[in-house]
């Protein structure tokens, strides 16, 4: 796949540098071949997977990792396979995400890698 992005709504995207340690169930997943061969389930797939930034930030995305990391918090994320504005990428559907941990490498505010946990995943 190459890239990944974060859908921030409103055609907003923050790039970033990984989707990493896809695990669904009790099984690992390397995450670009479970995006180009999931063919979908009809029973919900609980998991998570960690998501790891870049330098470049959106103000948008700040926003959305302050209301993530409250563990009360579960909303839909959608995660973009390539190009955003491409027809042809895939966007992986994290069902009631919230984040399960997040990383911080240095002082900044904003983590540089977030673990999500979900209820379903699901690609289209």
């Amino acid at each position: 796949m190459g890239t990944y992005h974060l859908d921030l709504g409103d055609t907003q995207t923050e790039e970033l540098d990984d989707v990493i340690n896809l695990l669904i169930g009790e099984t690992e997943h390397d995450v670009d071949t479970f995006i180009a061969s999931d063919s979908g389930s009809d029973e919900p797939r609980q998991g998570s997977l960690i998501i790891v930034r870049n330098d470049e930030r959106n103000a948008t995305a700040g926003r959305w990792v302050q209301a993530v990391e409250d563990l009360t918090t579960e909303q839909d994320v959608v995660i973009i396979a390539g190009d955003p504005t491409s027809p042809e990428a895939r966007r992986i559907h994290l069902t009631k995400a919230w984040a399960a941990t997040s990383f911080h490498e240095d002082e900044d505010e904003d983590p540089e890698a977030i673990a999500l946990a979900f209820a379903d995943i699901t690609v289209k």
